[in-house]
């Protein structure tokens, strides 16, 4: 018995039938693209102060033991792996003390600059397939409040990769302060030029470390240092006294004072150093410096201020005080001493300065008052005053 094949019906030609395969299964699935976005890529740098093994992790990154005041530097470097560019969109830096700069490396090796990473742009940097995107990190020790403690900042990148959008980076570093400065600057205040300045404080170890200090490292010419070793409760303290030699010429000192450490015997550490910080003036001082007021125009009105020495141990002794010739008969100056003594000297003098109604159609009388004083060094004080009038 033979069989005749059945011919196909006329809906069911080879066209049509193509038509009904895909209206049965819909669209074929689009391919997935061959790329995982931005890969990072491994970190063969050499490892950082107090990191004895390298973290398998490529997202992590341990900047180890960082000196405070120091700022720490990592680069990540991501590949782009998709077959079409990549586009950074955010940068979340996660801490204050953290900054983010991006960079590209184009396939022809030259390297461009991203956006700032606060910058609104929609999209900071892009990288073609197979180029390089750098996150450059640095970490500010300064800005660290914690000293002496472990500390995770995490960062967060946004991509446009469907492949991965996003990217989880982290850091770890300890701030390493070994000494704690009590109190955190020898501030010597105002110095006379004539009689100089001096201070101390006090250096404990702080931490979990125990460094020693050593010796004050060439101090700036003028400046004189010691620093002696105490124990105290079983532990050390070290007291630094420092000094500001006459004569000094007048104005601000900002000095950075440096002491070797040692890290444990024969291991040098690095140098601490200790800010010092006077203003130089004159040995004579007014408080306040200058002497101001407001006067009606039509009654009298006084104001004063007190002139001392800074020098210690010296009495002063005013001898008379002479107005501006065009202001004497509008102002009058006196003086008396505060602590005076059988020789006509005191360690401070006040100076009281008083109108003379009526004012002249002035808003303010200026000027400086010439103090005269009984002594060699010294012999005249000039003291600016200023009144206004209502």
């Amino acid at each position: 018995m033979h069989l005749r094949p059945t011919p196909l019906r006329p809906w069911l030609r080879p066209g049509i039938l193509t038509l009904l395969v895909l209206a049965g299964c819909g669209k074929p699935a689009e391919p997935v693209p061959d790329g995982h976005g931005l890969v990072l890529l491994p970190d063969d740098g050499p490892l950082a102060r107090g990191v004895e093994k390298r973290d398998p992790r490529l997202e992590f990154h341990d900047f180890g033991l960082v000196p405070d005041g120091d700022t720490a530097t990592h680069v990540f470097r991501m590949r782009n792996s998709d077959p079409r560019p990549v586009a950074i969109e955010r940068v979340d830096p996660g801490c204050g003390c953290t900054v983010a700069a991006l960079r590209a490396v184009r396939l022809d090796g030259t390297v461009e600059q991203g956006e700032p990473i606060r910058s609104k742009a929609p999209k900071l940097l892009t990288v073609a397939p197979g180029e390089i995107a750098e996150l450059e990190v640095k970490i500010a020790s300064h800005e660290i409040a914690n000293k002496n403690n472990h500390k995770l900042v995490t960062i967060r990148i946004k991509t446009d990769s469907i492949n991965g959008y996003f990217l989880t980076l982290e850091v770890h570093v300890f701030v390493e302060q070994p000494f704690a400065l009590v109190p955190g600057t020898l501030a010597l205040g105002r110095v006379p030029e004539s009689g100089g300045g001096r201070g101390k404080l006090e250096i404990v170890q702080a931490g979990q470390f125990h460094y020693e200090l050593k010796e004050v490292l060439s101090p700036p010419p003028g400046v004189t240092t010691n620093l002696l070793k105490e124990i105290r409760l079983g532990l050390p303290v070290w007291v630094l006294e420092a000094a500001l030699e006459p004569p000094l010429e007048r104005g601000p000192r900002n000095i950075e004072l440096r002491i070797a450490t040692e890290e444990r015997p024969g291991v040098p550490g690095r140098e601490l150093e200790v800010p010092l910080t006077a203003t130089v003036v004159g040995d004579l001082a007014a408080e306040p410096e200058r002497l101001v007021f407001a006067s009606p125009r039509d009654a009298a009105q006084r104001g004063s201020c007190e002139l001392s020495s800074l020098l210690a141990g010296q009495r002063l002794r005013i001898t008379g005080i002479e107005l501006p010739e065009d202001q004497r008969g509008i102002l009058s100056a006196r003086y008396e001493p505060l602590d005076p003594d059988d020789g006509g000297t005191s360690v401070g003098w006040r100076i009281t300065l008083e109108t003379i109604p009526p004012l002249p159609e002035k808003d303010l009388l200026t000027g400086k008052l010439l103090v005269r004083l009984d002594d060699p060094q010294n012999p005249s004080f000039q003291l600016e005053y200023v009144v206004h009038i209502r």
